[in-house]
């Protein structure tokens, strides 16, 4: 709020506590450290601990307005993701159950065909995932979650990648982008395994 006498008006209605209006510094330190980029947004600690539950509580008062799975911790990476990926291009496509990919690091690639600085890392990426597996012969993939505008957009960039895809508009891309916060590509997430969903970087692209 702007104003004292709006705070006042608008926590009249609320039967929770409130941090006082006055206190504008920890205000800003809270959306600071929680990273808030728009209101409103509901943040669920542990108040024993003050480890964070989720960050979307808004999305889970939404969808379980009874509040049955309250507080609504995030699924493991591993249920988010379940389902099929693809690997391959054009006749030799294939589905595969990301299951498989289960006890190894994998990366997490947004990109876009339509985005210049993705077109130019793409390369590189490719030339340190062959490295990886062919001379290092480390147990590891990568995913592609696209951000294309088109299915032939995605179709010509994903035919010169080596590693596996989400298929075109699947609705997990909007869950891992949400998820990860991703607000620009190319990005390229690492995480120790799907089903721990422990992040290793946050900017394996700064690292290849």
């Amino acid at each position: 709020d702007r104003e004292q006498a709006k705070f006042d008006e608008y926590y009249e209605e609320m039967p929770w506590l409130a941090l006082p209006y006055s206190d504008r510094d920890t205000k800003g330190k809270l959306s600071k450290k929680f990273k808030v980029q728009g209101i409103p947004t509901f943040v669920i600690l542990d108040a024993s601990t003050g480890k964070l539950i989720t960050k979307d509580g808004r999305q889970g008062v939404g969808e379980d307005p009874k509040a049955e799975s309250f507080p609504w911790p995030p699924k493991p990476l591993s249920e988010t993701l379940s389902g099929k990926v693809l690997r391959g291009s054009g006749d030799a496509r294939q589905e595969v159950d990301v299951l498989e990919l289960t006890g190894r690091p994998v990366g997490l690639y947004f990109s876009a065909h339509w985005c210049p600085p993705c077109r130019g890392f793409t390369p590189q990426l490719i030339k340190t995932y062959n490295k990886i597996k062919e001379e290092y012969k480390k147990e590891f993939e990568i995913i592609f979650v696209s951000s294309d505008r088109s299915e032939e957009s995605f179709d010509d960039y994903f035919k010169d990648m080596p590693w596996m895809a989400l298929p075109y508009g699947d609705d997990r891309i909007k869950t891992l982008s949400k998820l990860f916060g991703i607000s620009g590509i190319p990005t390229l997430i690492i995480v120790e395994d799907l089903q721990t969903g422990k992040i290793i970087t946050k900017d394996g692209r700064g690292a290849v």
